[in-house]
């Protein structure tokens, strides 16, 4: 199964909950957008446009303009949808009217296999209702075409930022895997004090699933005592110092008291990685 089918499975699991620990994992991950200059990274670009005069003076800017994109030209969806199958690209421009159907007919079959590849509609045909149909299809960008060398300006980059951003989600889509896998308790909270990830061993401390953990509140874990001593001292110290390790004590989803070891973190945009070293129920006859 490839890695783009696997991506989709992984949405149809996960749900909102994955989208929301996308959206940390995001903003964790800072990424520059482009300003015209050159990418180091190279792209591989499937372009799809049967005007073959328009096709070689695409292909000369994007050679001129950005030398690292590696571009490819086809004139049909049939011969898009065979290169497509055949190598493995980074982004996809398609006109809108072709001989065979239109961008729109290639970009639901792309869509297919691949929620979020990178997916420009650079067309003449440019109207609001062949507008609507492209978003609703689910694609990246809508480009027309005009006379000018800045349209392929404006091409350039809005494939080097497309191509990031998704490059980008691989990314964190790879790193909540390696988090849901993790043996040791996880959770990840938001400057509003709530949990943005949840991974299963630190769910099961608190005797729920990650589900009823992601949206709530740290407070729902702990008693009235161990709330105000948070506020009061540990989370001052961890934004000052950084970072935080010690003891404290939490109340499971039937109200049971646990005592755990923490090692808490401080992250740039004021939320805390939560980690459980340990952690054990409190006996009533413990003091």
């Amino acid at each position: 199964m490839s890695g783009r089918k696997v991506v989709a499975r992984i949405r149809v699991r996960y749900g909102g909950r994955f989208e929301r620990r996308r959206a940390y994992a995001t903003r964790r991950y800072r990424f520059r957008m482009h300003d015209g200059s050159e990418s180091s990274a190279p792209i591989r670009l499937l372009h799809v446009e049967d005007d073959a005069a328009f096709a070689d003076l695409t292909a000369t800017y994007l050679d001129r303009l950005a030398p690292t994109i590696d571009h490819e030209a086809v004139a049909t969806i049939e011969e898009g949808r065979a290169r497509y199958r055949e190598s493995d690209f980074d982004a996809v421009v398609c006109d809108y009217d072709l001989p065979d159907g239109t961008g729109i007919d290639l970009l639901e079959w792309v869509r297919e296999d691949d929620p979020e590849l990178p997916f420009v509609l650079f067309t003449g045909k440019g109207s609001e209702e062949v507008a609507s149909e492209a978003i609703s299809a689910g694609v990246t960008d809508y480009l027309q075409k005009h006379g000018g060398s800045d349209q392929f300006e404006v091409l350039v980059n809005r494939l080097r930022n497309a191509v990031d951003r998704s490059r980008l989600m691989r990314q964190v889509e790879r790193s909540i895997a390696a988090l849901e896998a993790a043996n040791e308790p996880i959770g990840i909270l938001g400057a509003d004090g709530r949990y943005l990830f949840a991974n299963e061993a630190y769910a099961s401390v608190y005797g729920r699933s990650p589900e009823a953990v992601v949206g709530r509140h740290w407070e729902t874990f702990y008693p009235d005592d161990e709330i105000a001593r948070f506020t009061d001292e540990i989370l001052p110290i961890v934004t000052e110092e950084g970072h935080w390790t010690g003891e404290a004590t939490a109340r499971d989803e039937d109200g049971r008291l646990i005592r755990e070891r923490l090692v808490l973190t401080h992250t740039t945009d004021g939320g805390h990685v939560c980690i459980v070293r340990g952690a054990e129920p409190i006996s009533e006859t413990d003091d």
